[in-house]
């Protein structure tokens, strides 16, 4: 009897201990993540534009939110400033036209092209500018490959295909196979189009070879768009039926181009067509910002150490032009919900005392080109070799419970084996990329930390549904990506992504307290900037 007392007492005990100390975990919650999103994607948001009333709005609910939680200025304020340059262009007094030698392509703005400067300066013109398609546009020594072949493409505008060069030789893939490397994203094109002196550049877009449809990008030039890392009179996007024009002119056909352009012999060839264009540009500069918060850690010998998680809060504004009277871009999935989500982590940590600080980043600015989380990586407010790893959020999981869970970044690095053992602890197979030739891995903030060597993990979302869905998600999202239409939805149900969230947390919170900092994998190909960053021998 009295065994059965001490032990009914300790039980007891133990009771009361987890009610007192209740998990952090259960601090991320789908009621309160959506509570967030209804602010954030709210019409008077305007669809947070970077440098945007609307995104000052937002900034500061994000500000009070972390302030809320208990998360400390990481300097002086909430708020890093971030300086940008917008550039609009005049769409009613802009033109272009693409002749070739059986007259003018039947060009159709924003429907089957797009097009916009990058040469900050308000007024651009070309006048029958040979069209020169130079294939993937790829140089890449290590496979010993160059699209080029020394040619001078100088004053030229540069026609390129999206993706990497499915190129296997003595059954090694030279690229990445179905994975997209940074040759195959649209970034790098333009990049080499300026690299060769080139008046400007043209993607052609195909679905299988952007894995998203033309809508997404059809009306970049109509937008307001953010200086990068290149300065081109003219850059656009051209569909797939209008490249057969150009093709069949060539005496082939857009496959004919693949095929031909999948060569090593492959070298530039003139197209036979002509740019003609006269593009007018408002050039802005604004002031945009990131918020930032931290938690600081309690061992003193790794609260010096950072784990920074991240969200970009921005999104496409709005759009006066627009048919129909729904003018705003909520992004409400994209990605209000992943601001919403790193606010819930940072909920769950200022409740778990992790051994090293937890910075939470809300960025400006990645529509526009990861300009936001650049910024924070180029300057951070902390020492970037105390910057040890990086978990991004972006349009997380949003259709409810998954028998899964996926990261890209999983087979990358350290956290990627932590991410799967606690998935596993919970029931959960752990998956990676869903869909590798997206090239996903560049193409949110994560990769402005894994640049600089910093390894990283973006969280994605999982496929086998507890619940069958009545709908496809994939179509949903193609429906939805980059439409004033991403709002909060009936479909929506979002205890899968505070499932998703905790598993997030818990794996972040493993690395917060682990005696050692992850690393890349042996191998990888951001690991010797990981060594330069921190010091390692080779």
């Amino acid at each position: 009897m009295q065994r059965q007392f001490v032990a009914a007492l300790a039980t007891a005990i133990a009771l009361a201990a987890e009610a007192c100390n209740p998990d952090p975990a259960d601090r991320i919650t789908a009621d309160g993540m959506m509570a967030d999103v209804e602010v954030l994607a709210a019409d008077s948001m305007e669809g947070r534009s970077p440098g945007s009333s609307g995104e000052a709005r937002a900034v500061r609910y994000i500000a009070q939110r972390f302030q809320e939680i208990g998360l400390e200025p990481v300097g002086d304020s909430y708020f890093l400033p971030v300086e940008l340059v917008g550039m609009q262009k005049d769409i009613e007094r802009s033109s272009l036209t693409i002749r070739g030698p059986r007259g003018p392509l039947p060009l159709d703005n924003d429907r089957n092209i797009t097009y916009w400067s990058t040469a900050e300066r308000e007024v651009v013109d070309l006048a029958n500018v040979p069209i020169v398609f130079v294939g993937y546009g790829v140089e890449a020594p290590e496979h010993d490959w160059d699209d080029f072949k020394g040619e001078d493409l100088s004053g030229k505008v540069l026609l390129f295909l999206n993706n990497d060069p499915p190129v296997e030789e003595n059954g090694v893939e030279l690229f990445g196979g179905p994975a997209r490397t940074y040759y195959g994203r649209w970034t790098y094109k333009f990049e080499q189009a300026q690299e060769h002196g080139a008046a400007g550049a043209i993607v052609i877009h195909t679905t299988e070879s952007a894995s998203y449809l033309f809508s997404v990008i059809g009306n970049t030039g109509s937008r307001q768009v953010w200086q990068r890392t290149y300065r081109l009179d003219f850059l656009s996007w051209i569909d797939s039926t209008t490249s057969e024009r150009i093709a069949a002119s060539m005496g082939t056909s857009l496959t004919g181009l693949f095929e031909m352009a999948a060569q090593r012999e492959f070298r530039p060839r003139d197209t036979g067509f002509r740019v003609t264009a006269h593009i007018e540009t408002e050039i802005e500069r604004v002031e945009a910002e990131n918020v930032a918060g931290v938690i600081r850690g309690r061992d003193p010998t790794l609260a010096d150490q950072y784990i920074v998680f991240t969200a970009h809060h921005d999104h496409l504004g709005m759009n006066p032009d627009l048919p129909g009277e729904d003018k705003i871009y909520n992004g409400a999935l994209d990605n209000s919900l992943g601001v919403a989500g790193i606010t819930a982590v940072a909920q769950a940590f200022a409740a778990a005392t992790p051994r090293r600080s937890i910075t939470i980043v809300s960025v400006t600015a990645e529509e526009g080109g990861l300009l936001g989380s650049s910024a924070f990586v180029e300057n951070p407010p902390i020492p970037r070799s105390q910057i040890v790893a990086n978990f991004n959020v972006d349009s997380p999981q949003v259709f409810g419970v998954t028998n899964d869970i996926a990261a890209i970044g999983i087979e990358m690095n350290t956290i990627g084996a932590t991410f799967s053992t606690v998935a596993e602890e919970h029931g959960l197979t752990a998956k990676g990329d869903p869909n590798p030739n997206a090239g996903s891995f560049y193409r949110s903030d994560q990769v402005s930390f894994a640049k600089a060597g910093i390894p990283a993990l973006y969280l994605q979302r999982g496929t086998e549904y507890v619940e069958p869905l009545r709908f496809d998600p994939d179509e949903y999202r193609q429906q939805h990506y980059h439409q004033v239409t991403d709002e909060i939805r009936p479909e929506w149900d979002l205890e899968g992504t505070a499932r998703d969230l905790r598993i997030l947390f818990e794996t972040a919170l493993r690395v917060a307290n682990a005696d050692d900092a992850p690393r890349w994998v042996p191998g990888h190909e951001f690991e010797e900037e990981w060594k330069a960053l921190y010091g390692r021998e080779p």
